[in-house]
């Protein structure tokens, strides 16, 4: 493969942050959006429970704040919504029921797709390790985003090029060993 084709199939974190950004947009939009390979469903499902992630932090740090700054808990739901932390929190309760059905949508399928090249193999783990809870299954959890970073790393025999051509996978994996979400 060529460098020039490589630059222009890796996906950029950049992309994939791109990509968590716009599911909201797509799973509102009156339908599944359609990816072109496994790949990208497999990236998809990754960028979607990334962003799921970062809106529960978000929402546990707002209603945290609330509670020790506001009294949150003896406010009515009223008063609790004219807070910006209220309003945030509304927004992001809006957002969440999209999301968690576009993910699952995306997590029923992909088990029934076929993995044909390296990449392919490595984004369905590491959407695999995503599927998982390491609260409720550690080892499992970390054994396959392992898999996915070994698989991301090796090189070919003969030409020494990364099997794997999507750099999310080695970092979507990274995350979950403490980077942040």
């Amino acid at each position: 493969m060529s460098e020039d084709k490589a630059k222009r199939t890796t996906v950029s974190r950049r992309s994939m942050i791109g990509a968590a950004a716009a599911a909201p947009v797509l799973a509102n939009a009156g339908g599944v959006a359609k990816a072109a390979s496994l790949t990208d469903r497999c990236g998809t499902f990754v960028a979607i429970d990334i962003r799921i992630r970062r809106l529960l932090m978000r929402w546990g740090d707002l209603e945290s704040d609330a509670a020790k700054n506001q009294n949150w808990f003896k406010l009515s739901r009223r008063e609790q919504l004219e807070l910006p932390q209220g309003a945030e929190m509304a927004r992001i309760d809006k957002i969440l029921p999209g999301l968690f059905r576009e993910r699952r949508k995306l997590l029923e399928a992909l088990p029934r797709s076929a993995a044909t090249d390296p990449t392919a193999a490595a984004a369905k783990i590491a959407a695999a390790a995503k599927a998982i809870d390491p609260e409720d299954h550690e080892e499992v959890h970390f054994l396959l985003s392992g898999t996915a970073r070994d698989m991301a790393a090796m090189r070919c025999p003969g030409c020494h090029q990364p099997l794997v051509t999507e750099t999310w996978i080695e970092w979507s994996t990274r995350v979950d060993q403490g980077g942040k979400v």
